[in-house]
């Protein structure tokens, strides 16, 4: 036989759904701020962490352990400096000094990449586009994570020997070749021919650098541009042209872990700091915007739920409206049970779960659309959305301790009710 004490608990919990469902339209109307507040936590939860994904993706494809110096047009041009090249050239940027400077004196180093960038008219068959020239080493395909589709990447033996050789991005090899393989093939750079060795994925525009075309790219090594070309860039626009001169455009430094690469940078940044007086120069550090990115995070985290919590709120003000209103009503129904023996506890306990059944009707209808909304909008609109268990977990709870709290004091409001006054009301 079962205990009197679970005939009693199942008696309250039928009382408690009939309760709900002898009333459906205000039911539904009181469990309709419930299920938004729920979707709406679950759903700008979601947003927001696919958007923060995205974003720490993007950083992390820099190299957690980089630190990427980039040499920067100064706002006020120099112009009219005296250097090497004549009068009317701008000077900026890192120097060879800078670089022997920074390797002998940044802590934990595994291995670095020199780069040199200069627009330049590419030729082939015809078809001549101004493309963006990297004049590199065979250590940037590490750090910049290149992505060889066809053929092979720069070598050491091809610095070593300052051939002609280069890589050309997939955007350019589609340009200038079509359907034809650009491998083995010569094009012309500024009208000197190079021989295409490889074709890689198009690069990162923070690898490419200066607002450079990251799509047209051709990069070549650093012997080559000695040998065949000049550090200066001619910079060609409408009214006219400028010339600059830049000895290292951008320079990677490839730490030996995550550890050295904030010691690193400080470094970095103080040597820099006395060298170059303004601003030509900039430090970016991947790891820190991807912990940057992470604090910004948690802080919209909690934005989008203080915001979303409000709607759970009302739906408990709502739940607790409906409650006292449901008491007004059945005061006669509590006076009969409090006359038959019944405690206030099993009062409290009747309308407590008569909230709770409204709650968890709210929430099980909210988190199957909140699901759905993240979804949706993934498949329309292609923004990544990332459904988390605490995103799911989390507003449940929210809606089990609203519904508790909206329920305490009608509960205890019933409870309280004098039976003799109670069996007289009408």
């Amino acid at each position: 036989m079962r205990p009197p004490s679970l005939y009693k608990a199942v008696d309250v919990l039928r009382l408690g759904a009939h309760g709900v469902l002898r009333h459906k339209v205000r039911s539904i109307l009181t469990v309709i701020g419930v299920v938004f507040g729920v979707l709406s936590v679950i759903a700008s939860m979601a947003i927001s962490a696919g958007g923060s994904h995205e974003a720490q993706r993007a950083l992390a494809s820099l190299g957690s352990t980089n630190i990427i110096i980039e040499s920067v047009k100064p706002q006020k041009q120099a112009q009219g400096k005296t250097s090497e090249q004549g009068w009317g050239v701008l000077n900026y940027g890192l120097t060879h000094q800078d670089v022997q400077g920074l390797l002998a004196n940044v802590p934990g180093i595994g291995c670095y990449s020199l780069v040199h960038r200069s627009p330049k008219i590419t030729y082939y068959g015809g078809r001549s586009w101004t493309a963006t020239v990297l004049s590199t080493d065979a250590g940037y395909a590490r750090a910049a994570g290149v992505r060889v589709r066809a053929g092979r990447f720069l070598s050491d033996l091809d610095q070593q020997q300052g051939a002609t050789h280069c890589v050309l991005t997939a955007g350019l090899a589609q340009f200038l070749f079509g359907c034809e393989s650009p491998l083995g093939q010569t094009i012309l750079v500024a009208g000197d021919p190079f021989a295409v060795v490889g074709v890689i994925d198009d690069l990162r525009s923070d690898f490419v650098g200066g607002g450079a075309d990251e799509r047209h790219v051709a990069i070549i090594p650093t012997s080559a541009l000695y040998s065949r070309f000049s550090e200066v860039s001619h910079i060609w626009a409408k009214g006219g042209g400028s010339q600059e001169r830049v000895q290292v455009n951008q320079l990677i430094l490839q730490m030996r872990d995550e550890a050295a690469v904030l010691d690193g940078a400080t470094v970095a940044r103080a040597l820099l700091g006395r060298t170059h007086a303004q601003e030509d120069v900039s430090v970016k550090v991947p790891l820190e915007l991807i912990e940057q990115m992470k604090k910004h995070r948690r802080l919209w985290n909690i934005v989008f739920l203080c915001i979303a919590s409000v709607s759970l709120v009302v739906g408990g003000v709502g739940i607790m409206n409906i409650m006292l209103a449901s008491v007004t009503e059945r005061t006669r129904e509590i006076g009969v049970r409090r006359a038959m023996g019944a405690t206030r506890r099993d009062i409290v306990t009747q309308f407590l779960v008569e909230t709770v059944v409204l709650s968890c009707i709210g929430g099980l209808l909210g988190t199957g659309l909140g699901l759905a909304v993240p979804w949706a909008i993934q498949a329309t609109l292609g923004f990544q959305s990332i459904i988390t268990a605490v995103a799911v977990i989390l507003p449940l709870v929210m809606v089990a301790m609203v519904g508790l709290l909206s329920g305490l004091y009608p509960a205890y409001r019933a409870a309280m009710l004098d039976p003799i006054t109670a069996l007289r009301h009408e």
